[in-house]
Formats: structure tokens, C-alpha cells, sequence
């Protein structure tokens, strides 16, 4: 990873802002209706509700996530320019040339 004895390591992490919290809060509601329909199934719990992900509910779930997903990986992206930013204004140097900082991780 390029850690080393004396280095600095910067660690940014940018969620969905309460996105997918809400995408998965809306999508049990509708996996609720879908499984109280026609030969539905009666739950003990609503967090077991599940949807089929080629139904419109399901399609609508993994949008939902997706998007949430991109606003996180666009966050954690505007953070990363931003620290590179500030090194390169203290230290007037090139962030990724001279002080490789370059992205370990992104999902």
C-alpha cells in the first residue's frame, strides 16, 4: 500500500448521507406491499421483507442504491482533491509526483 515508518497516511470516508438509508426504508415499504399482495406472505418481521430484483419494486431498489453509491464515490472523491489540495498549498509540491498520494482504496 505504500505505508511506511514516518509517512503520513490520510483516511477520507464519505457515506450516502442518509441516501441509502432512506432508499432501503422505502424499498422494505414496498417489498411490504408486494408481499401482502395476491399469495403473499405474512411477516413476523419487516425487516425479513425481500423483493424480486426484476420486479419493478426490486429495479427500483438497486436505482435507488446506485445512486446512493454514486453520491458517496463522488464525496469521497471531491475529499480526496481537497486534501491534495491542501498538502500541495502547505507543502508546494506536487501532490502526486512529489508526495505520492495517490487513492489505495475506492469502491
Amino acid at each position: 500500500m505504500g505505508l511506511r515508518e514516518g509517512g503520513v497516511c490520510v483516511m477520507l470516508h464519505s457515506g450516502s448521507r442518509g441516501i441509502g438509508h432512506q432508499v432501503c426504508t422505502d424499498a422494505l415499504e414496498a417489498a411490504g406491499r408486494a408481499m401482502r399482495g395476491p399469495g403473499g406472505v405474512k411477516l413476523v418481521d419487516k425487516q425479513l421483507a425481500c423483493l424480486k430484483v426484476n420486479s419493478p419494486e426490486g429495479q427500483g431498489y438497486l436505482a435507488g442504491m446506485q445512486a446512493a453509491a454514486n453520491y458517496a464515490f463522488v464525496n469521497r472523491t471531491l475529499l480526496a482533491k481537497g486534501a491534495r489540495s491542501a498538502f500541495a498549498s502547505v507543502f508546494g509540491l506536487d501532490p502526486r509526483v512529489d508526495l505520492a498520494m495517490h487513492t489505495v482504496y475506492d469502491v
